[in-house]
Order: C-alpha cells, then structure tokens, then sequence
C-alpha cells in the first residue's frame, strides 16, 4: 500500500461489501465500491444474483452460538447511529420470539442471553399465546422473548444507508459487475463487465454465493452452498391490522432439511404488498454451484418446500386469512469453519469477506468492520483473536 490514505477497491455491493466499504472510507482510506444493482426481472437475467435483495431478515442478538450473538450484537448497536446519520430507516426493533422443542438448545439460548446481557423473558406457549392471541404453538414448546433487541431489518434499505454514508465521506460507487481481478505493479486491477479497469492498491472481495464465478479470486475457496425456499403470502388491511405487534419468529424443531422454520411480521414491499415470510432455516446443498446458481435464482424455489411452508405457516397463525401465495429461490453460504473468511490470499494485496452462515443481515455491519480492520492492519480485531476467520480452499 501506500505511505498515504490507501486506495481500496471493494467488490460486492450486497450486505457485506457496503459495510466493508462504508467502514473503510470512515478511517479516510479511498473507497471504490463496484457491484450490480437488483436484477429487473431475475427471470431473464443470467448474470450474477444476491439474497439481500429482500425487504426482510430476522434481527436478533440471544442464538446457541455466542460469536453469532457477538457480531449481531455490536451491529444492532450502531444500527440507530446509521440511520441517523443516513435519514435512512432499516430496523425494526418490534421483538423475536425463538421457540423450540429441543431443550439443549433452549438453555444455550438462556446461557448466551445472559451472557450478553441481553432483555429478555423465557417463555411458554401459554405466555406466547396470552401475548399474542394469533399464534399458536404445540404445548411442549419453549422459548425466549427478545422484546427490545429483537425484530427484523430490511436488506435492501441497510445496503442504500450504508452507501449514502460512503458516498458521504467521498467513497465511490460503480454499478457493474467484477469479472476479473489481477495483481498489477504491487497493486490490483479490477476489469468489470462495462468495459473498464480500476486499479488501487488492494482489493476486498465480498461477492457473496458467486465468489467462485468468473475470475475474481485467486483460488477457489471452499464454501456450501444451500438452496433456500422462501413462501410468501399477501395480506389486505384488516389480516395485516391484526397482526400489527407481531414479533419475527423462529420455531425450531431439529436442525435438519425439513425441520424448522422462520417467519417475519408483515412488512411493505417496494410493490406496495404487505406480505409475510416463511423460510426454510436449513436448505439443500447445491450439488455444482457454478451451474446451477443462475438457474436457481431464475427460478421460484422448490415447489414441494413451498407447500411445507404453506402448511407451516397456516399453523403457526391459524385464525389468520391469508391471501395470495408466492414462492421464491434464496442461498446461505456455509463455511467449513462456521466462520466468515475475512483473510488475504496467499500475500497478494488481496482480502476475502465471505460466507455469511444466514448471519448476515443483522451482522453485517460488524463483519464489514472486522473485514476493514484485517485489510488496513493485518490483523483482525483483539475481541475475535480466538475466531478462525483464515481462508479454507476448495482445492486443498
């Protein structure tokens, strides 16, 4: 790099890349941030997709893992900073219920609540259903009501705040796709689908499901990638006025494919339909990703799970009526390590954020200050030495 501010490219404009982005300008560092925007009709559209192109992710702090809770915890706490400082609202803190029939799960819950001193009542299907009438769950079932620190965030919005901030303290964006990356003169040189080469002095990559697409990282690295079904269903005024307090939701039953299941409030889309959201909390692995992962995104998910979370939905909210039913195709990235690689590849001026574990949306902000920390110097932050963020390659 150079003795003065560093130039820094970030690839990736989801969720990840504009944290990164916004917290590398914030030190003076100059940011170019280049990523696509949201596909018109992803149909047709055979280049590259994100899953943050959604109004709707759950926000909570208390999970069985504490590093989860850890980087969800410093995010949600900047959160209202952002939104003051970009006029941009993206979080709606209106509570999350996380119920379960699993009692080990239940008391890392409780232990990792407490451990981060987190507000929160543990909770019965009694209590759920004295709370909020609507809902019902089997009696066997408990949980933890996160009333303050809980609720859900709107991608789409968190993304737009965090560029306006960039764009605030002199960051750049570029909407285009990387298509390559190479080192060039001790720096790098980033060749997008326009045409253009932007060069700087390192690059972050942060792009996502298709970090392994076209040639933008050194050697391929080894990530999952799961097929994720989500089922929407529409609401008119009166089913949506009912449902006004309602909290987002997890009900965990296992933790395998066809066992538990999530659930956001009603929420507004840039369509103007109120509609709520179920998904699937884990998905298939996707066999050949570099094959199918356009044609998944194409496509509207797995008919047979949108059914399952058809039947799941009307349970969980069975004196509610519901209107008309969508489905669409989402991924997770899952890492073997259960941890982001935020890394530099092998000493070229080339650094990684990637692999969001279904963490993103309400971490983000937090890895994407990690991610700023490791590319300006060397090292990750002192609160995660003992975290094993290093890069695993799909070829080693």
């Amino acid at each position: 790099m150079t003795s003065t501010a560093p130039e820094i490219i970030v690839v990736g404009r989801g969720l990840l890349g504009s944290a990164a982005a916004r917290h590398l300008a914030d030190t003076g560092a100059s940011v170019t941030l280049i990523g696509p925007g949201e596909p018109a009709d992803p149909a047709s559209h055979s280049g590259v997709f994100g899953s943050h192109h959604d109004s709707g992710r759950i926000m909570r702090i208390i999970d069985r893992n504490p590093y989860l809770a850890q980087i969800a915890a410093a995010s949600i706490e900047r959160q209202q900073e952002l939104e003051m400082r970009t006029g941009i609202r993206f979080s709606f803190p209106v509570g999350h219920i996380t119920m379960t029939t699993m009692s080990g799960y239940y008391e890392d819950l409780v232990e990792t609540g407490e451990r981060f001193d987190v507000s929160f009542d543990q909770v019965d299907s009694d209590d759920i259903e004295r709370a909020f009438p609507y809902l019902s769950f089997p009696s066997d079932v408990c949980g933890v009501f996160e009333s303050t620190t809980g609720g859900h965030i709107d991608p789409r919005r968190l993304i737009r705040a965090q560029c306006a901030a960039l764009e605030d303290v002199g960051g750049a964006l570029i909407d285009a796709t990387a298509i390559a990356v190479k080192e060039r003169g001790g720096g790098v040189q980033v060749q997008t689908d326009l045409g253009s080469a932007i060069e700087a002095d390192c690059v972050l990559v942060a792009t996502g499901a298709f970090a392994n697409h076209h040639d933008v990282l050194p050697r391929p690295v080894a990530f999952g990638v799961q097929e994720h079904t989500v089922l929407f269903a529409e609401l008119d005024e009166v089913q949506a006025a009912r449902l006004s307090d309602m909290p987002s939701i997890i009900f965990k039953q296992g933790d395998e494919f066809g066992e538990s299941v999530y659930l956001l409030p009603p929420i507004t889309y840039p369509d103007g339909r109120t509609l709520l959201k179920i998904g699937q909390s884990t998905g298939r692995i996707m066999a050949d990703p570099l094959e199918q992962m356009v044609p998944w995104f194409q496509g509207n998910g797995d008919p047979a799970v949108g059914e399952w979370l058809d039947h799941e939905l009307r349970a969980l909210i069975p004196s509610i009526r519901l209107g008309q039913m969508s489905t669409a195709s989402c991924v997770v990235t899952k890492s073997p390590t259960g941890r982001q690689f935020i890394d530099q590849f092998d000493g070229a001026p080339i650094y990684s954020l990637l692999a969001d574990d279904g963490q993103v949306a309400k971490s983000a902000d937090e890895l994407g200050r990690i991610a700023a920390h490791r590319v300006l110097t060397g090292s990750i932050p002192p609160e995660y030495e003992d975290e094993d963020f290093s890069i695993r390659y799909s070829d080693v």
